[in-house]
């Protein structure tokens, strides 16, 4: 009688990131917990009425969120930097539950607002002039960018690239939530000062 053998973290996530399908119920199996856990913590937390397909539903969401774009998020866990894998679950989740509450409460406001002003739509093409300055600006950017240190770069990359939130980007780089948007405040002004440099010369 052959027994099921489970396998290490290591070589489950590696066989899920390598495309290896057969694993992915381990996967759901061993993290469902934590992930519904995480999802119903920031549920009570918030006091939100809500009910437990709510949760169910949510929970899918997180499970969602980790696969999608060949699985995305979870190649940017770094066993390097020390911590556990299932940290890193364990904030996307909680991430990914506020993220289902703030579409859920802008989705009531707006039902609620019936006087809300709706402004009129607008052409989003440029005219010749404008694409020009904006690839012009661009242009600058990109070499401003160069003119950063390694772990602004990195910094960005997380932000922008793969648009992680503040609280996972704290998680990555192992920094305070308060030094990450400071951080991305200061990254801002100094690629401004760079680009406004690079304009006037």
């Amino acid at each position: 009688m052959n027994e099921h053998r489970y396998l290490q973290e290591s070589e489950l996530i590696s066989r899920l990131l390598s495309g290896d399908e057969s694993v992915f119920p381990e996967f759901y199996s061993r993290y469902f917990k934590l992930v519904i856990s995480c999802v119903r913590k920031v549920f009570v937390k918030h006091f939100v009425d809500f009910s437990e397909e709510e949760v169910d539903d949510t929970t899918g969401h997180v499970f969602l969120n980790l696969v999608k774009d060949d699985y995305r998020k979870l190649r940017l866990y770094d066993n390097d930097r020390g911590y556990k894998f299932s940290s890193w679950i364990g904030l996307i989740s909680t991430n990914t539950a506020y993220d289902i509450l703030r579409k859920r409460k802008a989705d009531t406001s707006s039902l609620n607002d019936d006087n809300k002003y709706i402004p009129e739509p607008r052409s989003s093409e440029m005219t010749p002039p404008e694409e020009m300055l904006h690839k012009e600006r661009i242009n600058f950017l990109l070499v401003a960018v160069e003119q950063l240190s390694d772990q602004e770069k990195r910094f960005l990359e997380l932000s922008y690239e793969h648009d992680l939130s503040p609280e996972e980007i704290a998680f990555q780089m192992g920094l305070s939530l308060n030094t990450v948007y400071s951080k991305k405040n200061k990254i801002k002004v100094k690629l401004t000062a760079i680009v406004k440099e690079l304009m006037e010369n």
